[in-house]
């Protein structure tokens, strides 16, 4: 019973920090423009601001499994959320160029290691009949924070200062400091590790070498469509359907509101069914419906339909994708191969927009969507034979 309460409040912790990592990271995108405007920063060193956030979560997976290894859940917890409240605590002092960019960089690393954290942790805690319930609300939680984090600061900085979001969210931080101080960390497995001999080591680590190259490969392709959609779909917006900025926030906003409400459904879908693989097929299966719907029409309550399906989608992928590498990877390195996982995928959210906007230039809007249903399908293919290789 006291196990049962301890995980109760721990797997609620894990979601309020993981809707504090998601609305530290996405809070500032409405605020370039103040920076821009009051610090006299140019728009090609706000790109670089920009950027280095993403170069921080590609550092920051790997570097976060593995020192989730080696010092345990909590330390790790603790020490990144003391480093997202001193992030959030200099960015309102901070005018410099070179401060912004550590900052930047800062968090970044803290965004992916909080990441890492909660989705390790999360996988820990559950078994494989409710692995993919728990991930579902983790899921929910990025969407909620994807859309509070926007919304929230470009309130609060119209009736206060530019200073007040960044205190908010540190305040939130310094809330999620203190529950994870008192939590008790249990290691979801009973049984005791079997020691085994060098050649099944050996076999092992070839096994778990397999592994990563294909689920990298699969998350790296699907973090490059997203970061792709993210980067082109307002330009597309404006262009080709003519829209008002408060269209295309809308189009996001429920994109986040669909992620939300379908992810913990989807991960007890994921649960009953125990194929999170051809739930990870469909989800992106649906993202690439979105992209016909917005390609192929027009009028705007089909691309708002197609918004929706998206989000059910992304839901559908991230929870199954998740669930699935918490089924088959082996605890003792669940959190090393969830980083490195976590970091490849960074990787396609810095190169894969920049080889879509060459497409962009050379060809049309259009160009970026099509490549990036080509990235879906492809990601689609390599977990069907990931797929037909576990059912063999």
């Amino acid at each position: 019973m006291k196990r049962h309460l301890y995980l109760n409040r721990n797997i609620a912790c894990m979601i309020v920090i993981s809707l504090i990592a998601n609305m530290s990271g996405s809070m500032i995108l409405p605020l370039f423009a103040i920076y821009v405007e009051q610090f006299g920063i140019s728009a090609f060193r706000m790109s670089i601001l920009f950027s280095l956030f993403y170069v921080g979560r590609f550092v920051g997976g790997g570097l976060a499994g593995r020192i989730y290894e080696r010092i345990g859940a909590k330390r790790l917890g603790l020490s990144l959320l003391i480093a997202e409240i001193v992030c959030m605590l200099l960015f309102p002092v901070a005018e410099n160029f070179i401060i912004l960019s550590i900052l930047r960089l800062l968090q970044g690393l803290v965004a992916i290691g909080l990441t890492v954290f909660v989705r390790v942790t999360i996988n820990h805690m559950s078994t494989m009949e409710n692995r993919g319930t728990l991930n579902g609300y983790i899921s929910s939680s990025e969407g909620a924070g994807m859309i509070l984090g926007p919304l929230m600061s470009g309130v609060i900085v119209s009736y206060f200062s530019l200073a007040v979001p960044f205190y908010f969210v540190a305040f939130f931080s310094c809330i999620s400091f203190v529950a994870v101080s008192r939590m008790a960390f249990f290691n979801s497995s009973a049984q005791p590790q079997q020691q085994h001999s060098l050649p099944q080591k050996s076999k092992r680590k070839t096994i778990l070498t397999k592994q990563l190259l294909l689920y990298s490969t699969v998350h790296f392709l699907e973090m490059s469509a997203f970061a792709i959609f993210l980067t082109y779909f307002s330009i597309y917006a404006t262009s080709r359907l003519h829209w008002s900025p408060a269209e295309i926030s809308l189009a996001f906003t429920i994109i986040g509101i669909s992620t939300f409400v379908s992810a913990p459904l989807i991960g007890q879908i994921s649960d009953i069914l125990k194929d999170r693989l051809i739930l990870c097929m469909a989800g992106l299966l649906f993202i690439m419906v979105e992209i016909v719907l917005f390609l192929w029409f027009t009028e705007q309550w089909i691309v708002y339909l197609g918004m929706f399906i998206g989000g059910i989608g992304g839901a559908s992928y991230l929870d199954s994708f998740y669930s699935q590498l918490g089924d088959v990877i082996p605890e003792e390195h669940r959190s090393l191969f969830i980083g490195n996982v976590a970091s490849f995928s960074e990787l396609g959210a810095i190169v894969s927009p920049l080889v879509a906007g060459a497409l962009l230039e050379r060809f049309n809007i259009n160009t970026p969507f099509y490549y990036n249903m080509i990235l879906v399908f492809i990601a689609i293919v390599i977990q069907y034979f990931i797929r037909l290789k576990s059912k063999s």
